[in-house]
């Protein structure tokens, strides 16, 4: 007879930084959206601030030992790696649907496998 492996649930301070996680991701691509037309930004700082938001949960969580999804580390990382290439590469790009992709990849992960 198989045992079956204890369902550790998350507390409510984890999933409440998770949200802040998921609210940070949909502010960094709403601002921009709402910002006025006289106020330039960068196409750089919606990645460069989405990585930011990520890995600065992901190091959070890590920091008060939760278990933080591989999910969180690998889009925070390409987020980053985005922003790069579009300030050293192709300023004139703009990077909000591959952010919006991995805002969608990250929340969506987080919402079906209940991890982030």
């Amino acid at each position: 007879m198989a045992t079956e492996e204890p369902v550790l649930a998350k507390t409510s301070a984890e999933l409440r930084i998770e949200r802040l996680t998921w609210f940070g991701l949909v502010a960094v691509l709403v601002i921009p959206s709402i910002a006025p037309d006289w106020l330039t930004l960068h196409n750089a700082l919606s990645p460069l601030f989405a990585g930011f938001v990520l890995i600065a949960s992901g190091i959070y969580q890590h920091r008060r030992r939760w278990r933080v999804g591989f999910s969180t580390w690998v889009a925070g990382t390409i987020s980053f790696g985005i922003a790069i290439y579009s300030l050293l590469e192709r300023p004139e790009l703009d990077m909000t649907l591959p952010v919006v992709l991995l805002a969608v990849f990250v929340i969506g992960i987080g919402v079906f496998a209940n991890e982030t």
